[in-house]
């Protein structure tokens, strides 16, 4: 019986890890960060790779300048809502106080979700 019992709870968990979906829900295909005198300018491209559409999706981003000063924004996307497999253009001007950008960092969001999980590659 325990053996049984071995068998069944191994057969569930591998069928339970063999049926997760990965937790992205968003890849961003490519993207930019470019600076100019007081802002920045990203601009890029992200895809759907969930199994169920997003809707009011909203890219977000923060800079990060000399002395870890910071600039944030946020704009919603030009198709705010993506079906599985469905990509868009997304554009995002910050104004910042500073010249020199250290870091930025990007992700999306809509009113339901804070953070939506995504893959976000190094800007180019």
């Amino acid at each position: 019986m325990k053996r049984f019992l071995v068998l069944v709870v191994a057969l569930i968990s591998s069928g339970m890890v063999a049926g997760q979906s990965s937790p992205y829900r968003l890849r961003v295909l490519s993207w930019s960060c470019q600076a100019f005198p007081r802002g920045v300018l990203i601009q890029g491209t992200v895809r759907n790779i969930s199994s169920r559409p997003l809707q009011d999706l909203r890219v977000n981003a923060r800079i990060i300048g000399p002395g870890l000063r910071m600039a944030t924004n946020s704009a919603p996307l030009q198709d705010r809502n993506l079906l599985p497999g469905e990509s868009a253009r997304f554009e995002l001007r910050i104004r910042t106080n500073f010249d020199t950008v250290s870091r930025c960092e990007l992700w999306f969001r809509n009113p339901k979700v804070i953070q939506i999980a995504t893959l976000v590659p190094n800007p180019r």
